[in-house]
């Protein structure tokens, strides 16, 4: 009883986050939390009985864990050491770092073992557990009713509405009460402030339908709006900046949407769907900067729609990936649309690793994603690629595959406006785009969305792996989230005053629907213009010599194998007594045209915005290059 009592004080008084983490929602054998200066990352964290829990001090202090009733403690952790702990049985296990805080105060956090109701001030909450209430629920202001936001959410019934007034408040609320709406009287004049200590701005655990709107959030050392593990959410009008992980983010979620909003400062993602399929969710109208990414999301799809925002000044701008850290591998079956994808190369872009370093200056990027759709966008002014389908290297290796790249306008990129690395599962298409440049050359007529196609079963070329690489071993700086520029005044909710709640209700109210732009309405920004890099097979010169000769070597090695075996076989052939010359002549002939069949009749019969001229031109060259290679082999032989 001490536990969950103890659980319900931590949840009253606002102090716990999310439910559950990417880790603990993996499953894996280990589940992990992670002390940083000084909060537990997650604060709460839902594990199977029997399942190991691992504490890593990845702070620069020292820190400890401690059970609430004291059955259990880690001794002191320098920072890098780590202490695991199992529990067996069912039920809510609070702790604390006793150098930071007490039971319920300070650095927090809570395990809670099997599928155990999350206490709070409703009881029973989870993902489908609450019943949509018929009707409204009452408003309760702050300050006028309740002194904090928190006060304000614990008072507050399903339905109801927490009406802040202007003013900074600093504080953490914890959301457990569902279809609740928070709402600011006024975005840029209502702010949640956690002063780089607090950890999270808003976090909604396991509660249904809860909508954030016409509010900021900023300094927070992980995140400034959070849902994890409901049915339902949405964030419309919210400003998020310099928040110590993601903006707004919404994990193992199904049924949201997130719009009218802007994110800034964040060294992962400024907004965030992951770990969800389906996801059923929207991002729609949205302004991305000075993030590490625009946006991110790991294992994200199913009815998911990014459409119709602006990505610009991020380190890199929409990266849709597969990671095995995190549920519902892999990244799939996303749209792409509308957008307005730009400038980014933003070098004091905030970051906690290097491990994202490599997306640096480019505008799209599929990573080991499958079956999306990127349609209708324009991408333009990226140092490096404008639109880039890569695998991903993680425990497992996640190719792309299934992918369609179409009627996108890509310009004025540094290295190509399309690229595809290989290799790939087969599938991954590009058809109507206007781009002037491409990785490998003549993209389209190599891997074409209808009719013939020359790479059936995957294909790519190694150059993106070269100019994106070196920055895998750059010694790139880490500029620090708390750093960052401040949040520019944006657009206020009409009439935050008299408009009635409106619920995340699946399927009713979310995702809801949206109309994609076309690319010709989008107005375009100025600014300064990327001076194409020159290139050797797709490949930036600008790179080391290593890189360099690593990318050729992967580039001509398909041709130097099969060109190898084809001369040795017609050498061998040659030499054979006994065989008449004209049977000698036909498989020479055949084993010399097989390999040109495909391209060739593609020439002649395929579909292409690419100049027939210039289909003429690939197509001899590479006959020619392919020729040589043979002959070399036949006289080394």
């Amino acid at each position: 009883m001490r536990r969950w009592a103890a659980a319900v004080v931590l949840l009253l008084t606002g102090m716990l986050s999310t439910l559950p983490s990417a880790d603990a929602a993996a499953q894996e054998d280990d589940a992990y939390v992670h002390a940083i200066d000084n909060v537990f990352d997650p604060e709460i964290l839902r594990v199977e009985p029997g399942q190991a829990v691992e504490w890593l001090n990845d702070g620069r202090s020292r820190h400890d864990v401690v059970a609430d009733d004291e059955s259990w403690r880690s001794g002191t952790l320098e920072p890098g050491d780590g202490f695991t702990n199992t529990f067996d049985e069912p039920g809510v296990y609070p702790y604390f770092c006793s150098f930071h805080g007490k039971p319920g105060v300070g650095m927090i956090g809570a395990v809670v073992v099997g599928d155990v109701p999350l206490p709070g001030p409703t009881g029973d909450v989870g993902p489908g557990r609450e019943p949509v209430p018929a009707g409204f629920g009452d408003v309760v202001r702050v300050p006028e009713d309740a002194a904090t936001i928190q006060e304000a959410v614990d008072r507050a019934e399903p339905g109801g509405m927490v009406l802040v007034s202007p003013g900074v408040y600093r504080e953490s609320v914890t959301v457990t009460v569902p279809y609740l709406t928070i709402r600011g009287l006024d975005r840029n004049g209502t702010i949640l402030d956690g002063g780089f200590e607090l950890a999270n701005g808003i976090q909604v655990i396991e509660a249904d339908g809860v909508v954030v709107e016409n509010l900021t959030t900023r300094d927070y050392v992980l995140n400034g709006v959070y849902w994890s593990g409901v049915f339902g959410y949405r964030a419309s009008y919210v400003t998020a900046h310099n928040n110590g992980d993601y903006g707004i983010y919404a994990f193992a979620s199904r049924y949201g949407r997130i719009e009218h909003s802007y994110a800034s400062g964040s060294p992962d993602s400024g907004f965030y769907i992951g770990g969800c399929y389906p996801c059923d969710a929207v991002i729609d109208d949205v302004l991305a900067e000075h993030n590490l990414l625009g946006y991110s999301g790991t294992n994200a799809g199913g009815n998911l729609a990014i459409v119709n925002s602006e990505w610009r000044d991020n380190a890199a701008g929409i990266v849709p990936n597969t990671l095995d850290s995190e549920p519902a591998t892999p990244q799939r079956d996303t749209l792409i649309a509308g957008n307005y994808v730009h400038d980014n190369a933003y070098e004091n872009a905030p970051m906690k690793s290097t491990e994202w370093a490599p997306a640096f200056g480019n505008g799209i990027i599929v990573s080991g994603g499958l079956d999306n759709l990127v349609t209708g966008n324009l991408v333009e002014d990226h140092p490096t690629y404008g639109i880039v389908l890569i695998p991903m290297p993680d425990e497992n290796f996640w190719p792309t595959g299934g992918n369609v790249i179409e009627a996108n306008t890509a310009r004025r990129s540094g290295v190509g406006d399309l690229a595809i690395a290989g290799p790939t599962v087969g599938g991954d298409c590009f058809a109507g785009n206007e781009a002037e440049t491409s990785t490998p050359a003549a993209i389209e007529l190599l891997f074409p969305c209808d009719g013939f196609r020359p790479n059936p079963a995957g294909g790519g070329a190694m150059a993106p792996w070269t100019a994106l690489g070196p920055r895998l071993i750059a010694d790139v700086p880490l500029p620090d989230y708390r750093h960052q520029p401040p949040a520019p005044d944006q657009p206020t909710m009409p009439d935050p005053e008299t408009a009635p709640p409106r619920p995340a209700i699946p399927d009713e109210a979310v995702p809801g629907r949206y109309e994609i732009r076309p690319v010709e309405a989008i107005e375009v920004a100025p600014g300064p213009e990327v001076v194409k890099e020159p290139t050797l097979m797709g490949m930036p010169l600008s790179t080391s010599w290593g890189s360099m000769l690593l990318g050729l070597y992967g580039y001509v090695l398909p041709f130097v194998i099969y060109a190898a075996w084809v001369a040795i076989a017609m050498w061998d052939l040659v030499r054979q007594e006994g065989l008449p010359i004209p049977f000698r002549a036909r498989w020479m002939l055949l084993v010399l045209v097989v390999p040109f069949a495909g391209p060739l009749l593609y020439f002649a019969f395929g579909r292409s915005p690419i100049p027939r001229q210039l289909r003429l031109v690939l197509t001899v060259g590479a006959v020619v290059i392919y020729l040589a290679f043979v002959a070399l082999g036949m006289l080394i032989s």
